[in-house]
């Protein structure tokens, strides 16, 4: 009897070790796969046309468009950063389309991105915080998409853009003027022939937003194929079916370079910035859509067949 009420004391013992060496064995996982999907996406096939399409590869001038100074370090900075980084010949610039005065700090905002954009490598003529009285910091109110579209117009012809970044429909955190601007670089990108391309920056869920590098498995699966054809052998040009997404990874540099571009904007280093610039996917990569635009595709399609 006592040999029979020993036994399951010993299975219920043997239980939880063998799921201990599972937990640390899925843990060491969780760490290392992604640490070694960063390190070939930002060091190895990062320049791969099939990861970073032709269009932001080879772009002359490039064009983020944002809502709020320090936008552009919050979510976009291994965009913008892998780009310039990837190729020296191309310009960057920044049109954000308002000084975020929503505390009366406008004008302290507007100094500051001019310190982020010099961390970023974007020359102080290029760098742009509007102050236009309908376009004013307001997380409850929809900005005017015209306005926007005149902005981005002016803009692209003034400086000859090529390819624009922006935010996607779900605006990454959801303020509702980050979606007034995807709404208008929608539309205007749809609507206008001579418009350039444009991608959009991918919104996620809450949990995924700040599981550090424990998202990119996830993100990779779309790309898995290619960051395998991209090792086996790289490419400067791409498949049209491959040049609607990118993904973009930040070296350790260039996340170094992310972090010294959002301490200059002192006013908004709050404590939980600081764990932001931690925890968020988006301080580590991007995963980027191309907005539909018939005339750009078919140019698209006409250069790859060249």
């Amino acid at each position: 009897m006592q040999k029979l009420a020993g036994k399951p004391a010993q299975l219920l013992g043997m239980i939880p070790r063998r799921a201990s060496r599972w937990l640390v064995r899925l843990a060491v996982l969780a760490v290392i796969v992604p640490l070694i999907l960063q390190w070939l996406v930002a060091y190895v096939v990062g320049s791969d046309a099939r990861i970073l399409p032709p269009e932001l590869l080879l772009a002359r001038n490039l064009l983020l468009v944002t809502a709020h100074p320090d936008d552009e370090c919050l979510f976009f900075s291994p965009s913008i950063l892998g780009a310039l980084d990837r190729n020296k010949r191309v310009t960057g610039g920044l049109l954000v389309m308002s000084t975020g005065n929503n505390y009366g700090k406008g004008d302290t905002r507007k100094t500051e991105l001019a310190g982020s954009c010099k961390a970023l490598g974007i020359s102080a003529d290029r760098c742009v915080a509007l102050d236009h009285p309908d376009l004013q910091d307001n997380p409850r109110e929809w900005w005017n998409t015209e306005l926007i579209e005149g902005f981005v117009h002016e803009h692209v012809r003034k400086w000859d853009i090529d390819a624009i970044i922006t935010f996607d429909e779900g605006g990454v955190s959801g303020h509702i003027n980050h979606r007034a601007v995807s709404a208008a670089v929608s539309h205007y990108t749809a609507t206008n022939p001579q418009s350039p391309i444009a991608y959009t920056l991918t919104t996620t869920s809450l949990l995924r937003k700040y599981t550090i590098l424990g998202d990119l498995p996830y993100t990779v699966l779309p790309f898995l194929w290619r960051i395998i054809e991209a090792l086996s052998y790289p490419a400067i040009t791409a498949e049209v079916r491959e040049g609607g997404t990118a993904l973009v990874a930040n070296t350790w540099h260039r996340y170094l370079l992310t972090r010294r571009a959002f301490a200059q904007h002192d006013s908004q280093y709050s404590w939980d910035r600081h764990l932001y610039m931690i925890l968020s996917r988006y301080v580590w990569f991007n995963d980027l859509k191309r907005l539909p635009h018939t005339a750009a595709d078919e140019a698209f399609r006409t250069a790859v067949k060249t």
